[in-house]
């Protein structure tokens, strides 16, 4: 084989070589890959979403006809995609005033408030302080609507004299009184 014709055969080879292996390195996927490109491809645009959707230092405020001051504040919060009445909220502060001497203070790392009844649900490290008494607890359901405030998940109320363990609290927001029950 002479020279000239050696290297014509090489750069052919070459030609053909170098597209093929840029196109299977490059265009080809195999189904794993392809999986792999559209999960990430739908968690970036659902978290896209998630972030069009976020509210930044919420704060809602309402009174009702007895005099009742409920403030609920809230580092981020983002709308149900459901029910577009619920607000889910992260990092919740809340303040309650029956009266003007009687100051209720609530936090916990979550909650959903229902902007229609204003009722509320904190979610996960709940800390509710009155003056010298506290309690603590998983999860709190203050339904405004109902009057009641429910308990649950882990309770434990201290005050300077008493400490005491529950399952469940439930407390009339009208008449004050309380309703402690264990499983």
């Amino acid at each position: 084989m002479s020279k000239k014709t050696l290297i014509q055969l090489s750069l052919l080879v070459l030609i053909f070589t170098l597209p093929s292996i840029f196109y299977f390195k490059y265009y080809y996927l195999n189904k794993e890959d392809a999986k792999k490109v559209n999960q990430s491809l739908k968690s970036k645009e659902s978290s896209n979403i998630n972030q069009s959707n976020l509210i930044k230092d919420l704060q809602y405020y309402s009174k009702d006809l007895r005099g009742n001051v409920y403030l609920l504040k809230a580092e981020t919060g983002s709308p149900d995609e459901k029910d577009p009445d619920l607000i889910k909220l992260q990092n919740v502060s809340a303040k309650v005033n029956f009266d003007t001497k009687n100051e209720i203070f609530i936090t916990s790392d979550n909650a959903i408030y229902n902007n229609i009844s204003y009722d509320t649900k904190f979610i996960g490290n709940v800390i509710i302080t009155n003056g010298e008494h506290k309690v603590n607890c998983d999860f709190m359901d203050a339904k405004i609507s109902n009057n009641v405030a429910i308990l649950s998940g882990k309770v434990t109320y201290d005050n300077n004299f008493t400490k005491l363990n529950a399952d469940k609290i439930e407390y009339d927001l009208l008449k004050r009184t309380s309703k402690i029950s264990m499983f």
